[in-house]
């Protein structure tokens, strides 16, 4: 981060802590539930959501205004590691965060600027905010280029790219968009849903698949997807930025908590890939055969970089749905002009 973007940062902390005050208690649930805190003492939980009472006592749904759970913090302790960054916090709704991350970052003062190709929550948080919003062609790098330029005296300039675009599979181009970020000041704020855990050699995302691992000043990962939880999103990166949410943020003042199972979950499955990278090297090995498969059929599918094989075609949507499906195939369709995009997501656990 920029020495002078940085300054302006821990000038809204001190603001921010100011008239914030967010309960940073780490409990444990107790049965009956009762949450316990590290001095000891029980305490009941008022801040839960589970009015009637139906929740399991594993599944408390509690509240972040009272506090974060002691597995939950350990996870978070856990991500930071694996993806070697400064510190991570996980919340309870991705869409929430999309919507939130950028009105409690941003003012007038800024501008973001992001690709046209970014996932649809990411896409509805940009309209949330009330920095300005630059869009660049989809990895046209030249246009983000003259953007920024443009851009030159805003307080903070956001680039805002997903790592793997969720319909074309292909890759953000994270080398250029480093350098330019370093050139103009920019933050970088990528979401690397669809990258974590499937994109490079140890699966710590986009960004290491291009050799920048780790520039981006926040990274977002829908829990949902790898980590294969019902609910839940982290995000990743700068500890001041991270501070500055946590204090600004409604989502993560009131948030319903990422429940215990999937929080054991999510440990359980960063723990195998941190241990063995199989299932990725599993995961690669059936996308370029899918690949090969679509290519067969006369369809100019491009190497897959992660788990999402895509191709391009002049041909409508219901004609290649039918002879997909013949070979045993779905996929999802979308309009690229005239022409029909066609994606399809790939699981280590079948054969194509």
């Amino acid at each position: 981060m920029n020495q002078d973007i940085s300054q302006i940062i821990e000038e809204e902390l001190v603001i921010s802590k100011a008239t914030s005050h967010p309960e940073d208690t780490v409990f444990s649930y107790e049965p009956g539930g009762k949450l316990k805190l590290k001095d000891g003492s029980i305490v009941a939980n008022t801040m839960t959501t589970d009015f009637l009472g139906f929740g399991s006592e594993n599944r408390i749904l509690g509240n972040y205004y009272c506090g974060q759970s002691q597995s939950l913090c350990q996870l978070q302790d856990s991500l930071s590691d694996f993806l070697q960054t400064e510190d991570t916090l996980i919340l309870g709704s991705y869409e929430a965060l999309c919507a939130d991350i950028m009105e409690s970052l941003l003012n007038t003062e800024d501008v973001i600027i992001y690709d046209s190709a970014i996932s649809l929550p990411m896409r509805r948080g940009i309209k949330s905010c009330q920095a300005d919003k630059m869009r660049f062609p989809h990895s046209d790098i030249d246009k983000l280029e003259q953007q920024l330029k443009l851009s030159v005296m805003k307080r903070i300039k956001v680039i805002l790219t997903d790592g793997i675009f969720f319909d074309s599979g292909d890759c953000a181009l994270l080398k250029e968009i480093h350098q330019l970020a370093s050139q103009y000041n920019a933050l970088v704020i990528m979401d690397d849903s669809n990258g974590f855990l499937t994109c490079g050699k140890n699966g710590r995302g986009a960004d290491e698949h291009c050799g920048v691992r780790g520039f981006q000043d926040l990274k977002i990962v829908n829990m949902q997807n790898s980590l294969c939880c019902s609910s839940g999103v982290f995000v990743s990166g700068n500890h001041n930025l991270l501070q500055l949410l946590k204090l600004r943020s409604r989502c993560y003042r009131h948030s319903i908590s990422v429940s215990e199972s999937d929080i054991t979950r999510a440990r359980e499955i960063l723990k195998a890939v941190s241990e063995n990278t199989e299932r990725i090297e599993l995961m690669h090995a059936k996308a370029n055969a899918l690949c090969d498969k679509l290519r067969k059929l006369g369809y100019q599918s491009q190497k897959p970089v992660a788990g999402i094989v895509s191709f391009v075609t002049e041909s409508s949507a219901e004609k290649i749905k039918g002879e997909l499906r013949k070979n045993g195939l779905v996929a999802q369709y979308s309009k690229v002009g005239r022409n029909t995009l066609v994606s399809l997501k790939v699981s280590a656990n079948y054969d194509y």
